[in-house]
């Protein structure tokens, strides 16, 4: 007879990553990462590092990285967390903030991980539609939740939400902790930074996962205010950031020029892409993340017929999303081959 687990993790639904293919050369437009290699400065960084430090635990506080992005985002040391990818520093930073009786806000649809991590508490979560076209809807008074979380750009369609919008829901509720997860802000054409600078119950996190070609080494931040940042590291596990990780981040870092312009050609690419579909008929969402979210009416369809042509995009039998399919922006020869795919 096997050991019975907790009530949480017996009711818990979890997260359902996208495929990562074994078998087969696929086009994997299905992820969000990015179709460029890591920057060169970053390769080099790592076969320069001394080997010999892998026998020694990692630096538990990550000081030359936290170094690198205070003078980046002109902020102080003690106001930035460095995590196990960004997934890592939103987990803590609900565990942070949130009591099993309290309640999460969040909007719909959007990055399908923050209910799960809310479940895996027990705190409660209460959902508010997006608009037809992405756009934020009518909110009570957000001073009833403990925790508003956010993407901008929110996946799957990639809206951008102004800062004096979000500016006003913060302020509108000081008891509220507001998360605005960035991961995607390096493809847009603004941030939120000063909105973490500015409130005390405001917190910026972003990845080096999408723009900094740095899905696999798993690194992220979050950016707030020292009292924030502290509570995060009463959490986190001893040595949360492996010693490579962290070589890798600094020399993503500094190689900064090298990721400007490979986010422009996905930029480029990404209007390319969102043209030729609508030309097609689909449905385009304007987005501002490394990927658009495409409506024909019949998503499994789509999905299907292009996973037989080994390209892979990412479907959700869910409300909303079953009619369209998510397309993360690759290289352009790969967006030709999607578009020759689905005009067959």
């Amino acid at each position: 007879m096997s050991v019975k687990p907790t009530e949480i993790v017996r009711k818990l639904k979890p997260y359902i990553p996208g495929e990562q293919p074994r078998g087969g050369k696929f086009i994997k437009l299905n992820t969000n990462e990015n179709p460029y290699p890591a920057a060169p400065d970053v390769l080099i960084a790592l076969h320069q590092a001394p080997f010999s430090q892998l026998r020694l635990y990692p630096d538990p506080l990550c000081m030359d990285l936290r170094r690198l992005l205070a003078v980046k985002h002109n902020a102080k040391v003690s106001e930035i967390f460095i995590g196990n990818g960004s997934d890592e520093v939103l987990r803590l930073l609900f565990q942070a903030y949130l009591e099993p009786s309290e309640t999460l806000a969040m909007v719909n649809p959007t990055y399908s991980l923050y209910p799960v991590i809310a479940a895996q508490i027990g705190a409660k979560v209460e959902v508010f539609e997006l608009g037809k076209n992405g756009e934020l809807p009518p909110f009570p008074d957000l001073s009833a939740f403990k925790v508003f979380v956010i993407a901008n750009p929110n996946p799957p369609y990639g809206t951008f939400y102004q800062p004096e919008i979000l500016e006003r829901l913060i302020a509108s509720a000081p008891g509220t902790l507001f998360i605005i997860d960035e991961a995607y802000v390096d493809f847009a054409d603004g941030d939120c930074l000063a909105l973490a600078r500015q409130y005390p119950n405001a917190a910026i996190t972003r990845t080096f996962s999408k723009s900094s070609s740095l899905a696999g080494a798993r690194l992220g931040y979050a950016l707030g205010g020292e009292d924030i940042i502290n509570n995060l590291y009463k959490l986190k596990d001893s040595y949360n950031v492996d010693y490579m990780t962290q070589v890798m981040g600094c020399a993503a870092i500094r190689a900064h020029s090298y990721y400007k312009e490979t986010a422009n050609h996905i930029k480029d690419d990404r209007a390319f892409l969102t043209e030729e579909l609508r030309a097609l008929g689909f449905k385009v969402y304007d987005s501002q993340g490394n990927f658009i979210f495409a409506e024909n009416g019949d998503g499994k369809s789509l999905y299907e017929k292009l996973k037989k042509k080994k390209i892979l995009v990412r479907f959700w039998d869910a409300p909303r999303l079953n009619v369209g399919v998510r397309i993360t922006i690759g290289t352009h020869e790969e967006l030709l081959a999607l578009i020759n795919a689905i005009k067959e």
